[in-house]
C-alpha cells in the first residue's frame, strides 16, 4: 500500500500532515531532504525484501506506492520498487509504460531538472498534485499537501506529468491507450488474460495473507472461482444482508470443501456499523464521491465516503482482515464500470449509467465512457483505497488488469451484449460457480 508526500517547498507541520499517509505505511515512515526538496515515505513491505524509500541512485530519487507484478522482466531484484530507477536510465519518460501494476510514482532527475509523476492506467492508488510556477508537490493524499500549496488537484487515471524544474514547464500523455477495435468472437483471451491476473494478485511473490469480501455477485464470485481454480490462498468474509440466501449457501458450502480457503461468515449490528464509521471518520479525510451520467443530468456530488454504507462495511470487513493478520484485499472494483456499465440490453440499473449497457458496434462513439476513468470508476476506487489504507492494507484490482480490460474491449459486440456481464457469466458458467443471473448484487 504505502504513501508517499513530495514538495519542492518546505513542509511546516509535517507530523500532522502525514497523520493520513502513516496509516497507509505503518511499516517504516522516512523523511529525506535532496537539495532542498522534501521526500516522505510511508512503508506497507508487502514484496520482497524490506525496502525503506526513497531510493536514491545517480542523482535521481523514486518514491512509490503500489505494486509493481514485472518487477522480475527487468532483472533481478529482490523488491519491486528498486527496478524503476534502472528502468528509467533505460527508456526515459516513458519507462512507466513499461510497468505492469498498480502504483503511483513520483521521480526527479536532478542531472536534468526533471519530475516525474505518474499513476497506473485506472489511477488505482490515490494521488494528489500541485504546480506553482516552479514549484511542484505531490502526495497520497491532498491533506499532505494542505497549508503547502493552494491549487491542488486529483491526479488523472492515466496520466504521466512531466515537469521542468527550471521553467516550470509541463506536459502530459498516456500512460496506455486502448485499441477499440471488436473481432474476437470467443472468450478464451478474455480467461486467459483473467487467469494471468489472479495469479499474478494472489501466488506470485506472497508473502502475505489475502482476503476478499464474497457476496452472492458476479465480481466477487468470479474472482473466487477462479482463486480456487488456482489453488491460490485466501479468507472470504461474507456479510448477510439484501443476497441471495440460495447462492451464498451453495457457495459457502464450496469453500468448506476447499482446503486453502477460510471462511468468516458476519453480521453487521448497528453498533458495529456506527464503530466501522466511527473509525473512518477518525482515520482518513473527507472525499467526496463524483459520480454522474453521460446520457442524463444525474450527479451525485454530495455523498461522502463516511456516509456510504459501502464503505462502513467494509471497513468492518477490513477490521476482521487486519485482525486476522491480512494484509492484502482483492476487490472487484471495476467490473460494474467496464463490463456492464451498471446497465443490459439499454436499460439502466442505476441511474449513473451511460448508456445502459447496451455497447455500440463502434466503440468510438462513446469511449471513453464517464466511469470508464473517473465518475463511479474514480469514486469507488477511492473508497477501497482510502478504507483499506487506513487499516494499513493494500487493495489490489483483477479487473482493471490492463490485458482483462484490453481483451474485453476486443471482444465482439454480441459477446459483450447477449447477457448481462457476459465475460463473467461465461467464467462462472464454465467453473460451475453459483451466481444470480441478471442480478446486480453490491457487497
Amino acid at each position: 500500500m504505502c504513501s508517499l508526500n513530495f514538495s519542492t517547498k518546505p513542509i511546516d507541520n509535517i507530523d500532522f500532515k502525514n497523520r493520513f499517509l502513516k496509516l497507509r505505511g505503518p511499516d517504516a515512515t522516512k523523511i529525506e531532504t535532496y537539495n532542498g526538496y522534501i521526500f516522505l515515505h510511508n512503508l506497507l513491505s508487502i514484496t520482497g525484501s524490506f525496502t525503506p524509500q526513497p531510493l536514491v541512485e545517480d542523482d535521481i530519487v523514486v518514491l512509490f506506492n503500489g505494486e509493481i507484478y514485472n518487477f522480475k522482466d527487468f532483472g533481478d531484484y529482490d523488491n519491486d520498487t528498486k527496478c524503476i530507477i534502472p528502468l528509467y536510465k533505460a527508456e526515459g519518460e516513458d519507462f512507466v509504460s513499461k510497468l505492469d501494476g498498480e502504483f503511483a510514482i513520483v521521480l526527479v532527475d536532478f542531472k536534468n531538472n526533471t519530475v516525474i509523476i505518474t499513476g497506473d492506467i485506472f489511477g488505482t492508488k490515490p494521488l494528489w498534485y500541485a504546480i506553482e510556477g516552479t514549484n511542484i508537490g505531490a502526495a497520497t493524499y491532498k491533506s499532505g499537501l494542505e497549508g503547502t500549496f493552494k491549487d491542488i488537484k486529483k491526479f488523472k487515471a492515466n496520466t504521466t506529468l512531466i515537469f521542468n524544474l527550471k521553467t516550470g514547464e509541463y506536459k502530459t500523455k498516456s500512460v496506455y491507450d486502448f485499441d477499440l477495435s471488436q473481432y474476437k468472437d470467443n472468450f478464451d483471451d478474455w480467461n486467459s488474460a483473467f487467469a494471468k491476473s489472479i495469479f499474478k494478485r494472489s501466488c506470485q511473490n506472497i508473502k502475505e495473507k489475502i482476503f476478499i469480501g464474497l457476496s452472492s455477485g458476479y465480481d466477487s464470485g468470479t474472482i473466487v472461482s477462479e482463486m480456487i481454480r488456482q489453488g491460490a490462498g485466501f479468507t472470504a468474509y461474507s456479510v448477510t444482508g439484501s443476497e441471495n440466501v440460495d447462492v451464498l449457501n451453495r457457495r459457502y458450502h464450496i469453500l468448506r470443501n476447499y482446503p486453502k480457503a477460510g471462511l468468516k461468515i458476519l453480521t453487521i449490528t448497528p453498533q458495529m456499523r456506527e464503530a466501522a464509521h466511527n473509525y473512518i471518520v477518525n482515520n482518513t479525510e473527507e472525499w467526496k464521491y463524483t459520480i454522474y451520467s453521460q446520457r442524463s443530468s444525474y450527479n451525485e456530488f454530495d455523498l461522502s465516503l463516511w456516509d456510504d454504507n459501502g464503505a462502513n462495511g467494509l471497513s468492518h470487513v477490513c477490521s476482521h482482515g487486519k485482525a486476522d493478520g491480512r494484509k492484502i484485499f482483492l476487490s472487484g472494483a471495476g467490473a460494474d464500470e467496464l463490463f456492464s456499465d451498471y446497465g443490459w440490453g439499454g436499460y439502466s440499473k442505476y441511474n449513473h449509467s451511460n448508456f445502459g449497457g447496451l455497447f455500440p458496434a463502434d466503440l468510438k462513439t462513446i469511449f471513453p465512457w464517464a466511469s470508464f476513468f473517473g465518475s463511479s470508476m474514480e469514486s469507488y476506487l477511492m473508497k477501497d483505497e482510502f478504507v483499506c489504507g487506513s487499516y494499513g492494507i493494500e487493495g489490489r484490482y483483477p479487473f482493471l488488469d490492463k490485458m482483462v480490460v484490453q481483451e474485453f474491449l476486443w471482444l465482439k459486440v454480441n459477446l459483450k451484449n447477449d447477457k448481462y456481464k457476459y465475460v463473467l457469466d461465461n467464467h462462472l458458467t464454465t467453473n460451475n460457480f453459483p451466481f444470480c443471473p441478471n442480478q446486480k448484487i453490491g457487497f
